[in-house]
């Protein structure tokens, strides 16, 4: 009943009307793209933070229900010894009653009602111990089971956060669904390609991205031929880095993975967010190793170089905010 209350509201709270005259549209705590295709961006982020708002309130729920039955699991063996203890009891009081049949039936009709009223009274005492005993144990089945519950509602729960959140971020991005990689990859007229051989191998000694301008690590660890491209449309240039299908690709730098999925003519994708509004986006990915929310260090492999019509490379940008920056001097690589 609760969950099917909760659900409800999540579709009440999440209704998106889209323009005067149309009628109000409900979705789920993890919108569709299609149902968001025709809003603003302001739209579709208003209506990603309601998403939010029911996912993180059917979090605290599962968080406060896991509560209540920790603090009720930890004290059942507790309560369960103490009613096997009490049935203990009952039943030696019940056998030292039986061995004392013979003498109350020698002290007359008095003795012997009296005797078979405690006995009757301790063997009531001892089958309703037993009965509690098996609904103790019963409980802490039921608990267990609960607490299984609880754990796969709270990962689903979290995968779909974690969903919208980066679906957010998208938004946040590249102006929500759509909007990236629908326009044609031409070359720049700000460079010819430059070759480059591995860069460098470990972690930049920087904490912020903002510091490390000149001490990324390469995408592409081994041999590679960089070329500058510029994406009709944006402020700025990314660069198409030619090496062999199934190099691995490489985080730039630490970050936390905030797209990982197919967009667009960009493939597969995967955009790693680096503190302060810093994002890099690797795209045409062959295959991908990482999820949304893993926090990778720098180095690590994000997945690895594919294939499309114009043969095997990597787009690679570097985001502040949604503007598009030069990546090149990041790399430590002079812009021609």
């Amino acid at each position: 009943m609760n969950r099917r209350l909760l659900a409800t509201c999540s579709l009440a709270v999440c209704a998106l009307a889209l323009g005067s005259g149309a009628s109000a549209q409900s979705i789920s705590a993890n919108p569709p793209a299609d149902s968001l295709a025709t809003a603003t961006p302001a739209e579709r982020l208003a209506t990603i933070d309601r998403a939010l708002a029911a996912v993180d309130s059917e979090l605290e729920r599962l968080d406060a229900e896991r509560r209540r039955t920790t603090t009720e699991a930890e004290g059942l063996p507790d309560r369960e010894r103490a009613v096997r203890e009490r049935a203990r009891r009952e039943a030696r009081r019940m056998y030292h009653l039986q061995q004392g049949s013979l003498i109350a039936v020698r002290g007359g009709p008095v003795a012997l009602l009296d005797h078979m009223a405690r006995f009757a009274h301790t063997r009531r005492s001892l089958l309703a111990s037993l009965d509690e005993l098996t609904v103790v144990q019963r409980r802490g089945v039921s608990l267990r089971d609960d607490e299984a519950r609880i754990e796969s509602e709270k990962r689903s729960a979290t995968q779909r956060r974690a969903d919208l959140a980066a679906r957010r971020q998208q938004t946040e991005l590249f102006g929500g669904a759509g909007s990236l990689g629908v326009a044609p990859v031409s070359p720049s007229p700000l460079g010819e390609s430059v070759t480059v051989y591995g860069g460098r191998g470990g972690d930049t000694v920087a904490s912020r991205f903002a510091e490390a301008a000149g001490q990324l690590l390469l995408p592409i660890a081994g041999r590679a031929e960089l070329r500058r491209v510029q994406r009709e449309g944006a402020e700025g240039p990314g660069i198409e880095v030619r090496s062999p299908v199934g190099t691995p690709v490489r985080a730039v730098f630490a970050g936390r993975v905030a797209f990982s999925d197919r967009y667009g003519t960009f493939g597969r994708l995967v955009i790693v967010d680096h503190g302060e509004h810093y994002y890099s986006v690797s795209a045409n990915l062959g295959t991908v190793a990482v999820r949304v929310g893993e926090e990778l260090p720098a180095g690590a492999v994000l997945g690895t170089v594919g294939e499309d019509a114009s043969g095997a490379h990597l787009y690679f940008e570097v985001r502040h905010g949604s503007a598009t920056v030069d990546p090149l001097p990041w790399f430590g690589i002079q812009s021609q």
